[in-house]
């Protein structure tokens, strides 16, 4: 009888494992939910990189605003670069909304370095050596990034690089009010 009664809590126990399994497999494992959608982003006033203007939140005011994390650490904002500076000259060619470079976790010469061997995308890049900011932005890692609304509110966290097309699928619909459904994963 105690066989019996084991086998049957094991296959209970196997069961309750296959259904979480088939529950989890609609799930993306890049989304990482944010509690602060919806809510003002965290103002910030630091240091920039290149050591010429502090870099502010509150200057931004006014226009959509995207703010990407990153360091000179992460492989994965190597690859996103290169599309972050398109974004960028896309954001000087439509002037209606602009990039701001978090760096975080990282050292000057780190950050210098990497612009320099990948490129200077034209944007203002805060210093947040101690991780001061992307704490209160609810960071885990980098790359992430965040839309900010022209009236100061989070209106989306991306993790993970952003992509060719992001612009398109993801920004443009929200600065022309028509959102969509991407919550910040890559295409599949």
């Amino acid at each position: 009888m105690f066989k019996s009664a084991w086998k049957i809590a094991l296959l209970g126990v196997i069961a309750v494992i296959l259904v979480l399994f088939y529950l989890g497999l609609g799930n993306n494992p890049r989304v990482i939910p944010s509690p602060l959608v919806g809510k003002m982003a965290q103002p910030f006033d630091a240091e920039p990189v290149d050591g010429t203007q502090r870099v502010r939140l509150e200057d931004y005011r006014g226009t959509w605003l995207v703010v990407n994390f990153w360091g000179s650490w992460c492989v994965s904002c190597i690859s996103e670069h290169r599309d972050l500076m398109q974004l960028a000259a896309i954001a000087r060619e439509r002037g209606d909304f602009s990039i701001v470079g978090i760096d975080f976790r990282d050292t000057r010469e780190g950050a210098r370095t990497f612009m320099k061997r990948h490129g200077n995308p034209g944007y203002h890049h805060a210093f947040d050596p101690k991780q001061k900011i992307a704490i209160d932005w609810g960071v885990y890692g980098a790359p992430e990034s965040f839309i900010v609304t022209p009236d100061g509110k989070i209106a989306l966290k991306h993790t993970g690089p952003i992509y060719p097309g992001w612009f398109e699928k993801v920004l443009l619909p929200r600065i022309e009010g028509r959102e969509t459904g991407e919550k910040g994963a890559a295409p599949s």
